[in-house]
Parts: C-alpha cells; sequence; structure tokens
C-alpha cells in the first residue's frame, strides 16, 4: 500500500492538473489507420518477446494510491497501437515496443526510421504499414540514435544481403557503431 505521504502526493496532483481536459487523447488516437487484433509477437522459439497483454492493467481509468496520477495517465496514452499517418507521406507504427517506427513514402519506396527493438515486431509492424498502404520497396534505413530499440528491429525491414549489395541505404550518426556497442553490450546488463 502507498504511505499516507504518498497518497497525499498523488491526490494534490489530481488537484494541480487540468484530468478533466480530454484532448490529448483525442490527439493520441488522432490518424489512426489500423491496428492488429492482439500486439503480441513471439520469436522463432515460440517465445513471447513482446506484448500489450502485459499492460491491460492501464486501462483502469483510475491511477492505484501508489503510481502519481499524471504517470498513470501518460502510461494510458501510449497504449494507442497501430498505423497512424502524420501527414501527407509520413507514417508511424506505435505501442508495438518501446519505441515508435516512422515510414516515410517517397517517389522510389520507403525510408524507415528507427526500426523497432527485434526482427519480429519491425516486420510486423511493416507488414500492417503495407497492408493499409500497399507494398513498396524499403530503399533507405535511418537510425537516429545508438538506443536499441532504434535499430535491433533492421533485419525486419531489410536483409544484409540488400545492406551489402548497396540496394539499401543505411544511414546512422557518426560514432553509431561505437555508441551502441558502448550502451548496448557494455552497459546492457546495468541498464536491465
Amino acid at each position: 500500500a502507498a504511505t499516507p505521504i504518498t497518497c497525499a502526493h498523488n491526490r494534490s496532483v489530481l488537484g494541480a492538473l487540468p484530468f478533466g481536459d480530454r484532448a490529448d487523447f483525442e490527439d493520441a488516437r488522432r490518424g489512426f489507420i489500423g491496428s492488429l487484433p492482439k500486439v503480441e509477437f513471439r520469436n522463432a522459439d515460440g517465445r513471447v518477446i513482446y506484448s500489450l497483454e502485459d499492460y491491460a492493467f492501464l486501462a483502469d481509468e483510475q491511477a492505484p494510491d501508489t503510481v502519481n496520477p499524471s504517470l498513470w495517465r501518460q502510461a494510458r496514452l501510449n497504449m494507442n497501437h497501430g498505423l497512424f499517418q502524420v501527414t501527407d507521406c509520413i507514417y508511424q507504427v506505435r505501442g508495438f515496443d518501446i519505441s515508435n517506427m516512422t515510414i516515410i513514402e517517397g517517389a522510389r519506396g520507403v525510408i524507415v526510421i528507427d526500426p523497432l527493438i527485434s526482427a519480429e515486431i519491425a516486420r510486423a509492424g511493416l507488414d500492417l504499414y503495407f497492408q493499409h498502404r500497399g507494398r513498396k520497396p524499403v530503399t533507405a534505413v535511418i537510425y537516429s540514435h545508438s538506443h536499441v530499440d532504434h535499430f535491433g528491429g533492421a533485419l525486419g525491414v531489410i536483409s544484409a544481403e540488400e545492406v551489402k549489395a548497396r540496394k539499401v541505404a543505411v544511414v546512422a550518426p557518426a560514432g553509431f557503431m561505437e555508441e551502441a556497442t558502448s550502451e548496448n553490450i557494455m552497459m546492457g546488463v546495468a541498464m536491465a
């Protein structure tokens, strides 16, 4: 149970912020195109690697006494999942893991930015895009930075052979490999 001071603090947040304003829920759904009937992804061995069922407790609108109501609301907003149109020619796959994958439609195909955390999830996200927008070749992949949830799914949207044959450009910040190695391998255990 929450301590009395935690309960008091969380109640004070309810009075300090405009929780009656639902515009952010409308904003989070804006551009929604479609999603999967069940957001659960398994690896080749059949092990679940990500599932929104783990977050079913967020269906409750009221935050428990142990959680800051503002953080609870933010978590609920993050439960919006699927394919969204951001603007003309720009789409996002949201809620399939802890990051978003952006897809830009170009003249020759699509550019994928930040292909999520695993190949299985990125492939499902791109397939959802293809289902609603038609199949187009991936012409480039961009990594915005070196966190694994922004590049770990690359092999779900392109193959190593395509990259080796220079059929698909891969763009990353300067020093990307060093940062990815130091953060995700050397510091991965501590971060986990």
